[in-house]
């Protein structure tokens, strides 16, 4: 993370503090106010006997984050708000509309094996009606209220291969991490503009993998793009099959391999069918050392399907169709 970026998002959680709105983190187990936010461990992670690398569950068997999603979406989405909003299906609905929502930074691209809108454990995002403003909310926090200059966060990259490019509604945006952005250029190769300045930091050569396990080593980019499912740390992350994670660094040099594992709420079931949206209310973000999950299905409760489809599902529902078909 950049010092300029510590410092801004360090004082916007000291005002969170100061105002009351503090990580969202329990003790006990129970039942959730609020939203489920969880992440698995990779920094955490073993091997068990029969070789698969297992990432344990924050918290788990406690109760984990219990948390409602940014304040602004009360405004940016008012048909999903229940009764006073004070209540769960309000924090659900609002999560899914976040989660499929074309104003997420990142959360455009049809050409990865899953979206990873999760940067530092932060969700990055504007409100068209705010022209002065980037919003950005952790996801450990509960209904946070933080927010960015946009003149200092600009949405528009300069210098490099994507100079021009928007931040926004951009298929060739890979994945957040790192205070960055993760791009595919045109000559089939990488870089990454940073989030605060928009950027270049780092502009790859490598049009694809000279190291790797079969099928890898030798292997274009472009022919495994379609696998990415994160990047953080300086390290992306690939899924083949159900459960199989190949791990690169930033320039495309093999780090390892995992045969992923969940414990805890999602033992026995594959990181593929969570990704696909087969594991009815989990939802999975991004990668911040291991895989951030929601709480919900990727789409409002049915009880305000109607309202969400009048109030803009209609548009994340046509965008995840593309990505289907593509």
């Amino acid at each position: 993370m950049s010092n300029e970026s510590k410092v801004v998002r360090t004082v916007a959680i000291l005002a969170l503090a100061a105002a009351g709105v503090t990580q969202a983190q329990a003790t006990t187990a129970g039942t959730y106010n609020w939203t489920q936010a969880s992440r698995w461990q990779e920094e955490d992670r073993y091997t068990t006997t029969g070789g698969a690398t297992v990432y344990p569950q924050e918290w788990y068997p406690a109760k984990g984050y219990d948390v409602r999603p940014h304040a602004q979406l009360y405004s940016m989405f008012p048909s999903l708000v229940v009764g006073d909003g004070n209540n769960q299906q309000t924090s659900n609905n609002l999560w899914a509309a976040l989660i499929t929502s074309p104003n997420v930074i990142g959360n455009s691209t049809t050409l990865t094996r899953a979206r990873d809108i999760s940067e530092d454990w932060d969700i990055n995002f504007v409100d068209p009606k705010v022209a002065n403003k980037n919003y950005w909310a952790d996801f450990y926090i509960d209904k946070p209220i933080t927010y960015v200059d946009r003149a200092v966060f600009p949405l528009t990259l300069t210098g490099g291969p994507q100079a021009g490019q928007s931040l926004l509604g951009n298929n060739n945006l890979l994945a957040m991490g790192d205070d960055n952005s993760l791009w595919l250029d045109a000559d089939g190769t990488l870089s990454y503009y940073n989030y605060p300045t928009g950027t270049l930091e780092f502009d790859s050569k490598k049009t694809g993998f000279t190291t790797g396990p079969a099928g890898w080593n030798g292997a274009s980019l472009k022919s495994k793009v379609g696998n990415l499912i994160g990047y953080e740390e300086g390290r992306l992350y690939f899924l083949e099959g159900a459960n199989t994670v190949q791990v690169f660094n930033y320039d495309l040099g093999f780090v390892r391999t995992d045969q992923f594992s969940f414990n805890g709420d999602l033992a026995g079931r594959s990181l593929a069918d969570v990704i696909d949206g087969k594991v009815q209310g989990h939802t999975y973000i991004g990668w911040d050392l291991g895989p951030v999950i929601i709480g919900v299905s990727s789409v409002p409760e049915a009880s305000t399907m109607a309202l969400w489809l009048i109030g803009g599902g209609l548009v994340a529902s046509r965008v995840r169709k593309a990505r289907k078909q593509a």
